[in-house]
């Protein structure tokens, strides 16, 4: 649309011209899903190297470092690979000779990777006049420069994901169609001449922080995309503003609805009348003051007036501060919608009928503070009525509900559909669940200490995440009596009975085990599981000081064991083939887990963090690239190991442990010279960095340190030549030297290409 390729036909527009361009390009397949991303397309390789030869000389991909002379002045749409080994310089650098580009679109880039701004937004919008399509997504940019304003061409703007704070007057940009400002979360305000934006077709301000509208928004007539309206107290952004947007399609949120003041105000924004919005989000913001008091009369009033076209397809209302919800939320009549969100609806006592939405997928009840009871008009007000409740639902979530107490579940043979039950923070729920969920995949229940016991009738479920002491002892007595044999994910928790769980008694289909602060639970090895390749132990299973329990899993991938404080060691006296991970934390006594480098030939990742007594020394273990580990009085045999034992080390992470007595790091000789990249983390007292232990490291080539807020001196000559990226984060002294370029520091440090302080790049 930019490229002014769609011209409307008739009563079309040109998103919908657009639309069909799309479609019939996807039935040639000139373009595909894409494999790993459903929401984003690509070319076939084939039609991508015909489209290739077809472009010519008047398109260019501008990827790495030396092919800035081949850019022919015929170029006139350009985009750069942020991936691309080349300083943004070389793409300022060919502005004179590309001074009729079109087009400048960047690719892949993310905070991660290294990129200096230099001076190119003023040299690119100061030699490139003609350019109808611009993106700066994901530019470390603060500001934009005022001659922003002098590319009277421009039609599409895109300055997601920047840090941008403040944008200059767009108004002489009267061609532009598309303002993208997407997780900008510095911006507050948007320019005042906004109004003058009279051809902006599409506003994207999602996950901005804008207080206000600016004023006169009614004068973009022409906008079909406005992701969300902020409402303000003056006249000039009120709510009535968006009366005169008739043409909104697909998205809109509007906030701050704390400034409508009555209901008149409310209709003025002819919400009925819109049925392009697909997907409507209405909040009230949240008060400082809890006790500021609201009429519940006129907050139904203005919520009633809010009622949106029967096209609706997903709601979410936060925030409401009314009692009662208006009748038209959940009245049949809404067929279209399939995703239903209530949250934040402190006042409410009451949920609004939703049984009777006949296309209802997903449903999320949040934060109702009141609310006591989910009676039987939650499922529908005419209970003669033989329709099935909810028939269509999957999903259903009550989260932070502190006094709801009961459920009327009812014989009316509710949610048939009903494939994922979540419930968090209901601690005053008591009774029972729905008895019969025959197609429930998943169930959740963390903090519903006074819930019934028993679990639902459901025969299908492969998810079970269960929380306390009455409902752990249900699930165990539900595997032992063999009712979950469809079961591959289970998670128990804060359990303080004595449970015997045989081994024998696991269903065959379980992949992953997680078993959370059930300090009594002890597993019975009576056999051997082999669907298991995920086991998380954390604060359970006290009962021996040697975990032998691996032993049961032989085709384990990920072991994760946490907070076990009697534990004194991990022994593992079968194979273990399929071992690769085994990340270990917070096991006070542990001192040794040699038996796994014979059992887990294929061990690639290894963490051991807060393991003081830990001795790592065994045989050889060539296998390991990973290792995560804590300094130590035992780091000179950590050392020993890593040097003889795990050559293949390419990735090591070192945590401190707040030992004074140390004050500079690494020594010689400590490091393996297989390394790729170093992390020294959490060393409090380290003050200086040592070039000698790192000078023999010649495949490094990047260095973080973390929270070092001591560490402020590099030693020796500087650090190795083939460092690609320094990255420094919450260590204020070694920062600030960077950033000044310390004359002392930058001769050690100036030779490495990328050096990022604080998740900006300074080099």
């Amino acid at each position: 649309m930019a490229e002014n390729f769609l011209q409307p036909v008739g009563r079309k527009t040109p998103e919908e011209v657009g639309d069909e361009y799309f479609e019939e390009l996807m039935a040639r397949s000139f373009l595909q899903p894409h494999t790993a991303n459903e929401k984003k397309f690509a070319m076939h390789d084939l039609m991508h190297d015909l489209a290739m030869i077809f472009a010519g000389e008047f398109y260019y991909r501008f990827e790495e470092l030396g092919n800035a002379v081949e850019i022919d002045t015929k170029t006139r749409h350009l985009s750069h690979n942020a991936n691309g080994n080349y300083p943004i310089s070389k793409l300022l650098g060919v502005c004179d000779r590309v001074k009729h580009t079109r087009t400048i679109l960047e690719i892949d880039l993310s905070s991660d990777i290294p990129f200096i701004m230099e001076n190119a937004p003023c040299i690119l919008l100061s030699q490139l006049k003609s350019l109808r399509v611009l993106s700066f997504e994901g530019y470390p940019l603060e500001s934009l420069p005022d001659s922003i304003g002098e590319l009277i061409h421009l039609r599409y703007l895109d300055l997601s994901g920047t840090y941008i704070v403040t944008l200059p007057e767009l108004g002489s940009l009267y061609n532009l169609q598309t303002l993208k400002l997407f997780r900008c979360k510095n911006l507050k305000m948007l320019p005042v001449g906004m109004q003058d934006l009279v051809n902006l077709r599409h506003l994207d301000i999602r996950e901005t922080c804008l207080h206000e509208m600016p004023e006169g928004m009614r004068k973009l007539k022409n906008l079909q995309f406005l992701s969300d309206y902020v409402v303000g107290k003056r006249e000039e952004n009120k709510i009535t503003e968006l009366g005169a947007l008739a043409n909104l399609h697909k998205s809109i949120s509007i906030a701050k609805l704390e400034n409508v003041v009555n209901s008149s105000e409310a209709s003025m924004a002819r919400m009925l009348d819109k049925d392009g919005i697909s997907s409507l989000s209405l909040r009230w913001s949240s008060d400082q003051d809890e006790n500021v008091a609201s009429d519940s009369q006129i907050e139904r009033e203005i919520l009633d007036k809010f009622q949106p076209h029967t096209n609706l397809k997903e709601l979410e209302i936060e925030g409401y501060r009314g009692t009662t919800f208006p009748d038209w939320l959940g009245h049949p009549s809404y067929d279209n919608i399939t995703t239903l969100t209530l949250s934040g609806c402190r006042n409410c006592c009451m949920l609004p009928s939703l049984g009777h939405l006949p296309s209802l997928k997903h449903l999320k009840v949040y934060k109702f503070e009141m609310l006591e009871i989910v009676g039987v008009d939650f499922y529908g007000k005419d209970q003669s009525c033989l329709e099935t409740p909810f028939p269509k639902l999957e999903t259903l979530s009550f989260k932070s509900m502190p006094c709801w107490k009961e459920w009327h579940t009812m014989e009316l043979n509710a949610f048939p559909q009903l494939r994922k039950l979540v419930i968090k923070q209901c601690p005053m729920l008591r009774g029972d669940l729905p008895d019969h969920l025959p197609s429930l995949q998943l169930l959740k229940i963390r903090n519903c200490k006074q819930l019934s016991s028993s679990l639902p009738r459901a025969p299908l479920v492969r998810e079970l995440s269960i929380e306390g002491k009455h409902h752990v002892e249900a699930v165990v007595e539900a595997i032992m009596k063999k009712q979950l044999s469809c079961l591959t994910s289970l998670t128990i928790s804060d359990c303080s009975s004595h449970i015997l769980f045989p081994v024998s008694s696991i269903p065959a289909s379980l992949q992953k085990l997680k078993i959370l602060s059930c300090r009594k639970l002890q597993v019975q090895m009576d056999g051997q599981h082999h669907s298991l390749k995920e086991l998380d132990i954390n604060n359970s299973c006290d009962s021996d000081t040697s975990f032998s329990l691996l032993d049961a899993f032989p085709n384990l991938e990920s072991v994760y064991i946490m907070w076990c404080e009697k534990m004194e060691s991990v022994v593992a006296s079968r194979s273990l083939s399929y071992l690769c991970d085994l990340d270990i934390r917070y096991c006070g006594s542990l001192k040794s887990v040699s038996t796994l480098w014979t059992a887990a030939p294929q061990l690639r990742y290894l963490s051991i963090v807060g393991c003081p007594k830990m001795d790592l020394s065994g045989d050889p273990h060539y296998s390991l690239s990973v290792l995560i580990i804590n300094y130590c009085e035992k780091l000179v045999s950590i050392a020993a190991l890593m040097n003889s034992q795990c050559r293949g080390l390419t990735h090591v992470s070192i945590f401190g442990e707040n030992d004074e007595s140390v004050k500079c790091l690494p020594k010689e000789g400590w490091l393996p010279a297989s390394l790729e990249s170093l992390t020294l983390s959490n060393m409090e007292n380290v003050e200086t960095l040592e070039c000698k232990g790192l000078a023999h490291l010649t495949s490094l080539k990047k260095l973080w340190i973390i929270y070092c807020p001591k560490l402020g001196n590099i030693e020796g000559e500087k650090l190795p030549a083939s460092l690609v990226r320094l990255s420094t984060g919450n260590s204020p002294l070694l920062g600030k030297r960077c950033q000044m370029k310390d004359p002392q520091l930058w001769s050690k440090i100036s030779h490495i290409p990328n050096i990022q302080v604080d998740d900006r790049w300074i080099w």
